[in-house]
């Protein structure tokens, strides 16, 4: 199971309303073959829903907001 998830960047585009990206860094209760704690980092574009928002699809993983702009914007 997980034991840490960590919001690394949230950046939000004006020029593209309702949408966001979101990068996490999710830690796990097992080890790798090293012995340190298995780490995954994950990015996602984000809709705005009522006064939330919701994960629309996966991106790639980034905490650069010139990369999390290409993202949002449809890129890679």
């Amino acid at each position: 199971g997980m034991t840490d998830l960590k919001m690394d960047s949230f950046f939000i585009n004006p020029s593209i309303p309702g949408k966001a990206y979101t990068s996490a860094t999710v830690t796990y209760n097992f080890a790798s073959s090293g012995g340190n704690p298995q780490r995954e980092f994950l990015g996602f574009i984000l809709t705005q829903e009522g006064n939330g928002w919701r994960i629309e699809r996966s991106a790639g993983y980034t905490k650069d907001e010139q990369q999390a702009a290409k993202y949002l914007a449809g890129g890679k």
